[in-house]
């Protein structure tokens, strides 16, 4: 029936698995980002608990962001452990 109808032109079959590997590809790529994005924010609010529950003072600066931004959690313990170290 769609051999009469000139088949499914551009639609064919390459073009209906591109669509599927796109969403796939679009989906897993949103889970990552989800997954980091609740790092960052988490390591955020982790850095912003020990400063003000008195645990550590440490300072906001340019590296400090980077470090919570690119590790969260696992930066920002870093940090507290080397601010308590000095």
């Amino acid at each position: 029936m769609l051999e009469a109808l000139g088949g499914l032109g551009g639609l064919g079959g390459y073009g209906i698995t591109s669509v599927i590997l796109i969403v796939i590809a679009f989906l897993c790529f949103a889970s990552i980002v989800k997954k980091l994005i609740g790092n960052i924010i988490m390591g955020g609010v982790l850095f912003w608990l020990l400063n003000t529950l008195g645990i550590t003072h440490m300072v906001w600066n340019t590296v400090h962001g980077m470090v919570v931004a690119l590790f969260g959690v696992p930066g920002t313990i870093v940090l507290a452990i080397m601010d308590l170290a000095k």
